[in-house]
């Protein structure tokens, strides 16, 4: 039997992680680096990689591809991801550089106030990477619940698991027009359109807030230091 977390939820909001809620400091891009010089004796495999908006697989073949000219068999995915796990739990916890985001820790409370708003993560991290982020970040407690790297390698499909887990909890008819997609890249603003979602962009990535611009958010914010019109939007 399930227990609903709300009976009242009218809207579900589905934040990414990195670039939207904080910023790790570059313990994933370490940890990665380490993972492939210890199995692949590949050092300074990151180079020029971007990741924005990217999921762990993703991330994962790319480094195979750019570094060992071919793609990772089902056994190496699980040895790099377990070995990548253990050292970002180290990473995360002594980073210097984490911070939350400008805003988030009021926005984060102001919304767990509202018993008509449901929060979950859409992120193309692995499950418990992202978890240690929120811990670390002490903002895990607001998301019950989520759909992650983990899940699928893409963030169209990731979206939509998080939307069906965030319906699960629910106990009255749930429509992805009364979600919103919120993310830093122009990764987030696709996933969440082809969910059928509302989607609000935040420029607190590396993404310009003029590119985001161009993908036609709902909304767009430079920053999410503005609790009151945010609340506006999606109440």
């Amino acid at each position: 039997m399930i227990e609903y977390l709300t009976v009242d939820a009218r809207k579900m909001l589905l934040f990414d992680i990195d670039g939207t809620l904080l910023l790790t400091g570059g313990a994933g891009r370490i940890a990665f680096e380490e993972v492939m010089e210890e199995l692949f004796q590949a050092p300074n495999s990151w180079g020029e990689l971007v990741p924005d908006g990217k999921t762990d697989p993703i991330i994962m073949e790319e480094l195979a591809q750019k570094n060992i000219g071919r793609s990772l068999s089902a056994t190496e995915h699980k040895v790099i991801k377990n070995r990548y796990h253990e050292i970002f739990a180290r990473e995360i916890n002594q980073s210097e550089r984490f911070r939350l985001l400008p805003g988030v820790p009021e926005l984060l409370a102001a919304l767990d106030n509202q018993e008509a708003l449901l929060l979950g993560i859409a992120t193309g991290n692995f499950e418990l990477a992202a978890r240690l982020k929120l811990r670390r970040g002490g903002i895990d407690q607001f998301f019950p619940f989520g759909g992650f790297g983990s899940d699928a390698d893409d963030r169209i499909t990731l979206t939509r698991i998080a939307f069906e887990r965030g319906k699960a909890r629910m106990n009255q008819r749930f429509d992805p027009s009364d979600v919103f997609v919120i993310g830093d890249t122009l990764y987030d603003i696709e996933a969440g359109k082809a969910l059928g979602a509302k989607t609000i962009a935040v420029a607190t990535g590396r993404t310009e807030e003029s590119e985001l611009a161009t993908a036609n958010p709902t909304h767009l914010f430079p920053d999410l230091t503005d609790t009151s019109s945010f609340l506006r939007i999606v109440s």
